[in-house]
């Protein structure tokens, strides 16, 4: 089975590019819940926040992370007032995303203030994914991946963000953007976990665990 794990940074301190006494808490629960978990490998955003995140993690299972640059926050801002005030494409209220109508996968460009500024972003996150995969032997074809040879069982666990988790699952869900980001929470060190589930030589992604925060009781 190959596996992926969406893993939220901590709290964050923005300012600093770091967490805070509360996200060091969170990221320690986080390593301690993992303990057992099978990873086989560790990526992790450049930004401060998540390696913070992922050396508590990396430091228990003892293990050696790769840093991605493609895994960092997108550039997601778009002005959204003529007074120039910015807002994240990511935190646009429900209510707004749906005051012109439904959402689907073919109109949600024309639906939303930000699809302009936000489309490029995502989809070069969408090839460098892609990329990645094919790396691993998973070259995507259409909607689905090709699957030529048997894949090793692996889990790979992502260190990164909220927008970028977001508009990763509306890529592999085939879910609209603008739903995906006005409908659905990623809390700080929260997991979200997908497997390829594979038929007939090719694979598609399968949600299986989507904000995962038990280790908040931990």
């Amino acid at each position: 089975m190959f596996q992926i794990i969406l893993i939220r940074h901590a709290d964050p301190d923005y300012q600093n590019d770091t967490i805070t006494e509360l996200g060091h808490t969170q990221a320690k629960s986080l390593a301690e819940a993992l303990k057992n978990v099978s990873i086989d490998k560790i990526y992790c955003s450049p930004l401060g926040r998540a390696q913070a995140t992922m050396q508590y993690t990396a430091s228990c299972k003892d293990m050696i992370s790769t840093t991605l640059d493609w895994l960092r926050e997108l550039d997601g801002c778009y002005k959204v007032n003529e007074a120039g005030e910015n807002i994240f494409a990511w935190k646009l209220h429900g209510v707004d995303t749906y005051a012109h109508g439904g959402i689907t996968l073919e109109n949600w460009v024309n639906r939303v203030p930000y699809s302009a500024k936000i489309l490029p972003v995502a989809k070069a996150q969408y090839r460098a994914f892609d990329d990645f995969l094919t790396a691993h032997g998973i070259p995507r074809n259409g909607m689905r991946y090709e699957i030529s040879r048997k894949i090793p069982d692996e889990t790979i666990a992502f260190f990164c963000h909220e927008a970028f988790i977001k508009t990763l699952l509306a890529y592999l869900l085939q879910i609209p953007l603008p739903i995906i980001y006005s409908q659905m929470t990623i809390h700080p060190s929260s997991r979200t976990t997908l497997t390829l589930d594979e038929k007939d030589g090719y694979g598609v992604f399968r949600l299986i665990s989507l904000n995962d925060c038990s280790h908040y009781n931990h």
